[in-house]
């Protein structure tokens, strides 16, 4: 038997929500972003009917952590959340802040550990940050959803810490962080994170692995997120340099191919006719080629100890490459040097 579409009705502040989800519109975030855009004018509105969806429909199951969330990438993490109904804090958490981005309203899913935990067990956490209405507050939808409660609903950084520790100071969204060495200086919070979420995954590791590291708040479990991240970082770092690698490699097999092109040209007598402009313009692409292959090259191991892609043999084939371009350059230069463009013009027209 076909279930029946979950309605919502609440207050939220003064106002009464009444609001029914049908199934359609909850088989993807995208679907439930484009729903909430289509019923609801503002963003506040669309953010509390989302938080009230998730934290009344997603079931926490610990028994999921190890599929949803080491065996699945994001999307996939997304749609079996939304597919199965459950979850563990992450999945809540990458739940609320996925659809909330497709709203165009930033979030970010911050991971740390309750205040209260005992800091030497595994009691790590995860919650919500979001920037609305040009305002940094936090959500935990898994307490609420647990608790059955709004009590965990966009509360101000400064009542958040003390229930919530991240483990990056920065999602402590403060001026002073707790635990936190910022040399008597204010700490920029919102400058900081709105450049934060402008860098790219790796860049983002490499920053929270630093203020990590700066935090007094040290502890078997920061501890264990900054191996976590550190691990994160090599396996990013890793994947950027392969495509670097395999990018200096397909810039050389160009400048390589332009090479043979211009030989077998030249061993076919300069057949067909060509003005000695463009004959010499031939060799000219492969400069711009091999400085791009060089310069991946040099990217190579800038993030991470680069142990598995060694250019050196790469860069004995560039530099030999080089000097064959020279002699072939030097050779069209020599054989060209009676032969003004104007007679080599005049050729072309008799053919």
């Amino acid at each position: 038997m076909k279930s029946l579409p979950i309605i919502l009705m609440f207050f939220w502040g003064n106002q009464l929500f009444a609001q029914i989800l049908p199934d359609s519109a909850t088989t993807s975030s995208q679907k439930m972003a484009s729903y909430l855009q289509l019923k609801f004018k503002n963003s506040s509105q669309q953010l509390a009917v989302l938080y009230q969806w998730i934290i009344a429909n997603i079931k926490y199951d610990k028994d999921s952590a190890l599929f949803f969330n080491y065996t699945s990438n994001h999307e996939e993490k997304i749609a079996a959340t939304l597919r199965r109904r459950r979850g563990v804090c992450e999945n809540y958490a990458s739940l609320m802040a996925d659809v909330a981005t497709k709203l165009n309203i930033t979030a970010f899913v911050v991971h740390g550990y309750p205040a209260h935990a005992n800091k030497n067990k595994d009691n790590s956490h995860s919650w919500v940050a979001i920037k609305n209405n040009n305002e940094w507050l936090l959500c935990d939808p898994t307490w609420d959803a647990q608790m059955n409660s709004t009590n965990f609903y966009m509360i101000s950084p400064t009542t958040f810490i003390q229930t919530h520790i991240p483990f990056d100071p920065l999602w402590q969204l403060l001026e002073n962080p707790v635990d936190y060495k910022t040399n008597g200086k204010k700490f920029m919070y919102a400058d900081s994170a709105d450049y934060f979420l402008k860098l790219d995954s790796l860049q983002q590791l490499i920053a929270t692995e630093y203020r990590i590291k700066k935090s007094t708040a040290q502890n078997s479990m920061t501890q264990n997120w900054q191996g976590f991240t550190k691990m994160n970082r090599a396996i990013i770092a890793g994947e950027k340099d392969e495509q670097l690698y395999n990018k200096a490699v397909e810039m050389f097999n160009k400048a390589n191919n332009v090479y043979n092109f211009f030989v077998e040209y030249r061993n076919n007598d300069f057949q067909p006719l060509k003005t000695k402009d463009s004959i010499k313009a031939m060799l000219q692409p492969i400069s711009h080629l091999l400085q791009e292959s060089l310069r991946n090259i040099d990217e190579l191991g800038k993030w991470n100890e680069n142990f598995q892609y060694n250019p050196e043999t790469l860069l004995l084939k560039i530099a030999a490459l080089k000097t064959k371009v020279e002699e072939q350059q030097s050779f069209a230069e020599r054989h060209f040097s009676n032969k003004p463009n104007a007679t080599m013009n005049a050729l072309l027209l008799k053919k």
